[in-house]
């Protein structure tokens, strides 16, 4: 090779050398959310947009309901991730399953059954470290098992120590480390401003504020001078890195409001810990100052709830006093304005309800087959009992209640 040759060979071998290490790109995150089907009693959990959306928008009879929990994984190859195998089977007629799994001879083992068919990679998992535990930035998957009950076998993905707790308690089977009970682990989600809030306004008005998972929130407000909600504001919102913002906000007074119409809410948060809002804008704007309310994070009990409470009812700008009765099972009925009647169920895993109402005879909500669903804060302190329901593009359903 002539010299002249060699010092430029030698000169560019130099350089790129030189040149920084370009860092392996991060695999991006999706989020997998999860189905439950009553009359089976079966649980699915997928990431793929386009089955989320074919799901969400009822198909196969809108028997699937999603069920508020959901997890982050990655949905591309990195470094220490592992494809996981999904496979489905219908060798269980009427009933079909479906079975995720990150582990290689597990997942040969699977596509050698012919009861089983292999679908696709459904995404990527990282595996805990010898002593059972996730890495930093991820968070703990929990894998369970029905024990075939109900003539199929069924597996239920968490990342939910409670609901992990709960399916325990329920006769499942967890399918990981006997030490930690980790399965897998998926991508730590961003604090968010997820919770149960309560606190006060610059003008001494009482709030309630629910943030689920989804991002969908319930801001319930009092008078200044009751402890009992007199309106509430609802909307979709988003929190990220201390931020918190809404859209679509709708602010329904029952007995007094703060405002009427659609209100702006915005404002700033510590996961776990502190929420400062201001509501509307200008002169006419009110400031919140919230703290987290831990029974968030104990799976709510109906049976809690079991008694007579006393108080209001109605919507907008048209309340009446209302006696209420819940049941052990979750079942209610109250009278008021109407009779009415409806089911009180644990939202997932969370220290809140969700609720359903229909009037038994009449007009009211719509007639008996209108069936008007919403959130329900109890406070075991004081016994008082908040709830509120969307009815109308311009108005809410609201029950309010002291245990007697």
């Amino acid at each position: 090779m002539p010299l002249l040759l060699r010092r430029l060979v030698h000169a560019f071998v130099t350089l790129l050398f030189a040149l920084p290490a370009v860092a392996a790109p991060t695999p991006l995150t999706a989020t997998a959310v999860e189905y439950y089907y009553a009359a089976w009693d079966y649980y699915f959990v997928t990431s793929f947009p386009d089955e989320i959306a074919v799901l969400d928008g009822g198909a196969f009879g809108g028997v699937w309901k999603r069920t508020g929990q959901t997890f982050q994984v990655w949905n591309q190859a990195g470094d220490n991730l592992l494809p996981t195998c999904r496979f489905f089977s219908t060798a269980f007629a009427p009933k079909s399953s479906h079975f995720y799994t990150p582990f290689a001879t597990e997942c040969d083992g699977v596509k050698a059954n012919a009861a089983w068919q292999y679908e696709s990679i459904a995404f990527q998992l990282q595996l805990p470290d010898a002593a059972g535990t996730c890495p930093s930035g991820t968070a703990v998957l929990y894998r369970l098992y029905n024990n075939g009950a109900g003539g199929a076998p069924n597996h239920r993905y968490t990342a939910s120590a409670a609901v992990f707790a709960d399916m325990q308690a329920k006769g499942w089977t967890f399918e990981g480390d006997g030490r930690t009970g980790a399965f897998a682990c998926v991508p730590a989600p961003a604090p968010s401003a997820e919770g149960l809030w309560r606190g006060t306004t610059a003008s001494g008005r009482n709030i309630v504020v629910v943030v689920l998972e989804d991002g969908t929130y319930y801001l319930l407000y009092g008078g200044t001078s009751s402890p009992l909600i007199t309106g509430a504001i609802e909307g979709a919102s988003a929190s990220n890195a201390g931020t918190f913002t809404t859209q679509g906000s709708r602010n329904i007074g029952f007995t007094g409001n703060l405002a009427s119409g659609s209100s702006q809410v915005s404002g700033t948060y510590v996961p776990r810990s502190s929420l400062q809002l201001t509501i509307g804008a200008g002169g006419s704007a009110e400031t919140v100052s919230a703290t987290y309310d831990a029974s968030y994070d104990v799976a709510a009990s109906v049976a809690t709830l079991a008694g007579h409470y006393s108080g209001r009812n109605g919507h907008v700008a048209d309340p009446f006093n209302m006696s209420l009765t819940i049941f052990a099972d979750g079942g209610f009925t109250m009278s008021g304005s109407c009779s009415f009647a409806g089911t009180i169920v644990p939202h997932a895993a969370t220290g809140v309800f969700d609720f359903t109402v229909h009037a038994k005879s009449g007009v009211c909500l719509g007639g008996p087959s209108n069936i008007v669903h919403g959130i329900l804060v109890y406070d075991a302190a004081t016994g008082v009992l908040d709830a509120v329901a969307p009815l109308f593009e311009d108005d809410m359903f609201f029950m309010v209640g002291t245990r007697q």
